[in-house]
């Protein structure tokens, strides 16, 4: 522009000097010379100017186009609202909820505006209230503080001065934006807010480890669980738009609007759900056991009606981590079970094949296997296959694994990989554990190795894949893969179904598995689970006793024997509807699978051949049916309490860990004394949270 300019002034002075100095004495001559000068002279600026555009629009182009850019408004991110994760009757399990941070912008003209009748400022004559205001609504601090950090925020002249430490409810947003001055908007009010999106779980601690967690910067997506592994269909994707002033006001353009995510329905029933966490939660309380977990698998699809995860804390038993899928353990007695199902199917043993187990104590090599019965009663003899497995005789298992498969161990390993039992899988549980068989090439590979991993030592298999091997005998040898989610749901519609998955389609012959599923069920009615036996339903499954051994030691800083134990089957044996794990890892009393794991396992068993419908005598389906309806009513009133989170909810007959999740979210410290249930608080139900800042929980 500025050489465009130049030029013309130029071109100027060339005229002036041909009109007034250029001179002859012909006028005619004269005035050709003048017009020849001014035409030239304009020619060459023509051309000059057109010189100059084209080195615009070539040479220069880039640099002005990156110049214009850098000038433009620079988009914004519309947020895409995150999906909600559902149970499987469409109840919210996990959803998105908006909270803000309140703000003041103390440079706005209008606050300095003076009022004619008292000569102050529109700021001065206000502020007072607006600190009344807050205070009254926050009760954190008294409104001469308020009062006096508004004023020394106003002198400042700060941009963004924060009104209250934390974020507050949609519903807190809309009543204090009425508060004097701040009504009057952002223009004349300064008044602003950012908006945090918090993930919230309505149901408490219920499958909280399953359904995962989200970063604390919720744009980061999934942290653990299905939160995680759907992160991509949760999340959604962002939009863009530019906000521009459009007659005084400000309005924004949409470039690309925000889609957002969609939501996860999942295999979860939260009655069963429900009543299996309180079912193992009373049993570790009564053993104080260090952890254990419960998973309860639909039988014909695989799908996961309801998994709880429970660690002993300070503060009680809690989900913080999902045991089920993530734990590396040795299987123990329940191994037993493949073991002998692959010897059936192979043809070396049958159900009439007996083996000498004498006084219970059997050298392999340079080690000694010894039955349950050691030290306690006389050892089992000789006994047939389905005596072996009813007593779980170790040297039982072990001693016929050795006779068939000794001479060539790969052979029986080959035919427990046939199985499908540890074929890797993508569950929806991001970071699960597998399945370890070692093979005869591994360099810990001994001479006893063989028989020991036959009764469940030196393998690894999490509690969800030995349910998962136990789900296929219920469900006549077909495999199914655990799974946690049936919808990828949009907002309208489904928008895809997720169908149950085949692993096998037979893991043996039918007529090995008949023979298996008539021990599973002597293994209830005469052996070592006679505990978990049911009056309303028969009950098929195997018990699972195993030491801990860490740095080579099995035993406790007390000198104690360390156990895990676990019962693994289906029910009813005759017509399988669910299977069910019971995994409890070194209860402090003597342990035992049947009694301790079984009760768990019979209780939720009961409990969900009722809710599912099956066919039970009167007195035992309203019996039942009284503690499930208590148990929801609990359940219901948490869900009640996590709602209405501006005072302290009444935490009578909840559990440490459920109120903890409770008091937590209000940001109140919790001291617990004893173990069971809340029987009585420090804090009277009803008082307002912003007053408290810890609770005393006594439980019994």
């Amino acid at each position: 522009m500025a050489f465009i300019v130049i030029l013309a002034v130029l071109a100027i002075l060339i005229v002036i000097i041909a009109v007034f100095i250029v001179k002859t004495e012909d006028v005619k001559t004269s005035m050709l010379l003048r017009f020849s000068i001014v035409y030239i002279t304009m020619l060459g600026l023509a051309v000059m100017i057109c010189a100059q555009v084209i080195k615009l629009q070539t040479r220069e182009y880039d640099k002005l186009t990156r110049l214009q850019r850098k000038e433009q408004t620079v988009p914004d991110t519309i947020k895409a609202r995150r999906g909600n994760i559902l149970s499987d009757d469409g109840r919210l399990m996990a959803s998105s909820m908006p909270t803000y941070f309140l703000n003041m912008d103390m440079r706005v003209e209008a606050f300095k505006v003076i009022d004619k009748k008292n000569g102050k400022t529109f700021f001065e004559n206000n502020v007072d209230s607006l600190a009344m205001a807050l205070s009254n609504k926050f009760k954190d601090k008294s409104a001469a503080e308020y009062s006096k950090e508004l004023r020394t925020a106003y002198r400042q002249k700060k941009s963004e001065h924060r009104l209250v430490k934390k974020t507050v409810k949609y519903t807190d947003y809309l009543e204090i934006k009425q508060f004097p001055i701040l009504r009057r908007g952002q223009i004349q009010g300064g008044f602003t807010t950012e908006e945090r999106m918090i993930r919230v779980n309505p149901f408490g601690i219920l499958a909280k480890r399953t359904i995962g967690d989200i970063y604390g910067i919720m744009e980061k997506g999934g942290k653990s669980g299905l939160e995680k592994y759907y992160d991509k269909e949760l999340k959604g994707e962002s939009g863009l738009k530019i906000t521009e002033k459009m007659a005084g006001k400000r309005t924004d353009i949409i470039l690309k609007p925000a889609t957002d995510g969609k939501d996860i329905v999942t295999t979860i029933n939260l009655k069963l759900q429900e009543t299996t966490e309180r079912a193992l939660m009373a049993e570790l309380e009564k053993d104080q056991a260090d952890f254990g977990c419960a998973v309860l698998m639909e039988v014909k699809t695989g799908r996961i009606k309801a998994i709880a995860n429970l660690k002993r804390t300070p503060y009680g038993y809690r989900e913080e981590t999902n045991i089920a899928v993530g734990s590396e353990i040795d299987p123990g007695s329940t191994f037993k079970t493949v073991s002998f199902l692959v010897a059936l199917d192979d043809g070396v043993i049958d159900t009439t094949t007996v083996v000498n187990t004498g006084n219970g104590t059997y050298q392999f090599a340079n080690r000694v296997m010894k039955d349950w019965t050691v030290g306690r009663r006389p050892g089992f003899g000789v006994i047939d296959v389905p005596t072996v497995m009813y007593q779980s005789s170790n040297v039982g298992v072990s001693v016929l694994i050795d006779k068939y498969y000794g001479s060539n161990p790969q052979k029986f390993l080959d035919l427990i990989h046939a199985t499908k039992i540890d074929t890797p899988l993508k569950l929806e549980i991001p970071g699960h554990a597998r399945v370890k068989i070692k093979d005869t090439s591994d360099r810990t590979w001994s001479k006893t190795s063989l028989p020991w991993m036959s009764i469940g030592y030196e393998v690894v298999v999490p509690p969800i894949f030995t349910l998962m091997f136990y789900n296929a005998i219920a469900n006549g040898g077909r495999m199914m893969k655990p799974t946690f989610a049936t919808e990828i749901r949009g907002p309208l519609d489904t928008v895809r179904y997720l169908e149950p998955v085949v692993v096998n389609e037979k893991i043996c012959s039918q007529e090995a598995l008949g023979k298996m599923q008539k021990i599973l069920e002597g293994v209830v009615t005469k052996g070592t689970a006679k505990a978990v036996k049911s009056r309303l339903f028969p009950i098929a499954g195997k018990t699972g006793t195993s030491q801990i051994f860490e740095h080579g030691k099995n035993t406790n800083a007390e000198g104690r024997t360390r156990h895990q134990i676990t019962f693994c089957g289906y029910f009813p044996a005759d017509n399988p509807m669910y299977s069910l794990i019971v995994y409890i890892r070194e209860p402090k009393g003597p342990a035992s699978a049947g009694g301790m794991c079984g009760s768990v396992f019979r209780t939720i068993a009961e409990r969900a051949y009722i809710l599912g419908g099956g066919d039970v005598p009167s007195w035992a389906r309203d019996s039942i049916e009284d503690a499930i309806s208590a148990e929801q009513a609990a359940a219901q009133e948490m869900i009640l309490h996590s709602i209405d989170d501006d005072v302290i909810p009444d935490l009578t007959d909840l559990t440490a860990a459920e109120s903890i999740y409770l008091l937590e979210t209000l940001g109140i410290e919790v001291e617990i004394h004893g173990s069971g249930r809340v029987t009585e608080q420090s804090v009277k139900p009803g008082t307002e949270a912003t007053e408290v800042k810890k609770i005393v929980l006594t439980l019994k």
